[in-house]
């Protein structure tokens, strides 16, 4: 026993079985079970979309979507104040990119929305492409059709909004990390990976945990000779971040590369009586400020009110935010575990949480998805079972895997559970049920009792998803949708919609000032133009 070495995972999981399924004979090696997904994702996307341009939400940019727009014409004029970044800069960038190649201030926002349908088409490859790797052709070619098919995707896709991009860049980073963990010494596939999600977390900070595992895997699996060059290379996205930390120092004299909004929202999401689903203004400030930012302004309003006054510096603003937090941690531990909890069953839960819209009310209005039964409880479900197949196949990859959804989920738990945190999530559960669809043959391999231990495993995903504990599918928040949709069409000129919109806000608030003042002005609108009710 004394001459005996002791396994490291690395000697473990380099037995467990290859799955990387690209090398074998398939009738779907040529790449159609990657085109095909992507196509007719990008067919419906653009479907959707086209009927979205002819809707007011689809005719002016609203709440993130206006904010994104300001930010990206700030950066291409060159005109951004002398301030941190309060949001992420990576959209705003890329959309600076389109103004840079001729789009105009006009045409940006449908620009934007047709760059989401992009790539969205773009995600559906790459989700077809992990899945090919991990499962095989056919594998990918369900993998890819549930993600492009999927209504939730395609409705935040059509948005200008930073989801999709940011999803893109992790799904990039996820295909670097299956080739990564194939073969643990390529620099490159770590190097992608670091970089993929570096870049992921410049333009959405919730994936900067995520990063932080590339470095992990790298010192746990590659072999000892080549330690120091792959942990190297993982740690290739320090770069990008330390490029945005020098933007912002060259904006306004303080380097960073984390945006300022994530202290406030870190309370927001656990102070006492907080839902932890969505965010919910805690004060009622002016109409202006709510339309550009209500979480912004409140967070200065509720500072200088708890200070008495002090004046809103935002690295002494911020250090305040997160104090509140973990007081209210360390001092009521089983409180802010009960709510852990409530958001973990909303996380999994098929209610999609509200998040400036709620996806079922813009659901039932599309004629492209209201008829979609594609939904995250059906990706669970399935994606239980993959996960199942892959653990069984490839360990060291389900353990990888199950690694990066937990960075994911904590992520989302730690602030809101609100619909698009939980995207790419989405997006690996859709991998994984490509694998449970198309090997029915595989489970019949397993003893009765490993297969009663998966039944009952699908069977409580199920329940998860589709139960409705604590009113967890509120549509309470719908009003929210009415006021906004009637605030476009106001916007855009379609009285008779704002009138009818803020109506029945009215009939769910009827103190709600936002729809009162807007159904007095398009009623007073439609008497001038003389087509009043």
């Amino acid at each position: 026993m004394a001459g005996r070495r002791a396994l490291s995972w690395h000697s473990v999981s380099s037995m467990a079985p290859n799955t990387d399924f690209s090398q074998k004979p398939d009738p779907f090696r040529r790449g159609i079970a990657v085109a095909l997904p992507a196509a007719i994702a990008l067919i419906y996307a653009l479907g959707h979309l086209n009927w979205y341009l002819g809707t007011p939400l689809g005719r002016v940019p609203v709440l993130d979507e206006r904010e994104n727009i300001d930010l990206a014409g700030a950066v291409f004029g060159g005109t951004l104040p002398a301030l941190p970044f309060y949001r992420a800069p990576g959209y705003a960038l890329v959309l600076a990119g389109l103004r840079a190649v001729g789009i105009s201030a006009g045409g940006l926002f449908p620009a934007a929305l047709l760059l989401g349908a992009l790539l969205h088409a773009l995600d559906a490859a790459l989700v077809a492409c992990i899945a090919r790797r991990w499962f095989g052709g056919r594998a990918a070619l369900a993998a890819g059709l549930l993600f492009g098919l999927d209504p939730v995707m395609v409705h935040f896709a059509t948005q200008a909004l930073d989801a999709t991009l940011s999803l893109a860049l992790f799904l990039v980073g996820l295909n670097f990390l299956a080739a990564a963990l194939a073969a643990p010494d390529r620099a490159r596939a770590w190097a992608g990976a670091g970089i993929s999600w570096a870049a992921a977390a410049l333009v959405r900070p919730n994936y900067l945990l995520t990063w932080v595992l590339v470095p992990l895997f790298a010192l746990f699996l590659c072999g000892s000779r080549a330690r120091g060059r792959i942990l190297a290379a993982s740690l290739a996205g320090v770069v990008l971040f330390g490029a945005q930390s020098a933007w912002q120092r060259r904006v306004c004299g303080v380097a960073g590369f984390l945006p300022w909004q994530g202290a406030y929202n870190l309370w927001a999401a656990n102070r006492p009586g907080a839902n932890g689903r969505f965010y919910s203004q805690q004060v009622s400030i002016s109409p202006a400020l709510a339309r550009s930012n209500p979480a912004r302004a409140e967070s200065v309003y509720l500072y200088e009110k708890e200070t008495g006054g002090q004046p809103p510096d935002i690295p002494l603003m911020n250090a305040h935010w997160r104090r509140r937090f973990l007081d209210e941690v360390s001092s009521h531990p089983l409180r802010w575990a009960a709510l852990e909890a409530r958001k973990a069953y909303a996380l999994l839960n098929n209610w999609e949480q509200y998040n400036n819209k709620t996806f079922a009310f813009h659901k039932a209005r599309s004629p492209w998805l209201s008829w979609n039964p594609i939904c995250w409880g059906v990706l669970l479900v399935l994606g239980v079972a993959g996960a199942a197949r892959l653990a069984s196949e490839s360990p060291r990859t389900a353990i990888a895997l199950a690694a990066v959804a937990a960075a994911c989920a904590a992520s989302i738990l730690l602030f809101f559970v609100s619909a698009r945190f939980r995207l790419p999530l989405a997006a690996i559960l859709a991998v994984l049920a490509g694998g449970a669809l198309v090997s029915p043959a595989f489970w019949t391999g397993w003893s009765p009792g490993r297969r009663a231990a998966l039944a009952f495993s699908v069977v409580l995903a199920g329940f998860a998803a589709f139960s409705n504990i604590g009113g967890v599918g509120d549509r309470s928040t719908f009003v929210q949708d009415h006021v906004l949709l009637a605030r476009a069409a106001f916007t855009v000129g379609d009285d008779a919609t704002a009138l009818s919109e803020a109506r029945e806000a009215l009939k769910m608030q009827p103190w709600h000032p936002d729809a009162a003042v807007i159904a007095e002005a398009a009623s007073a609108e439609l008497a001038r133009k003389g087509t009043g009710p």
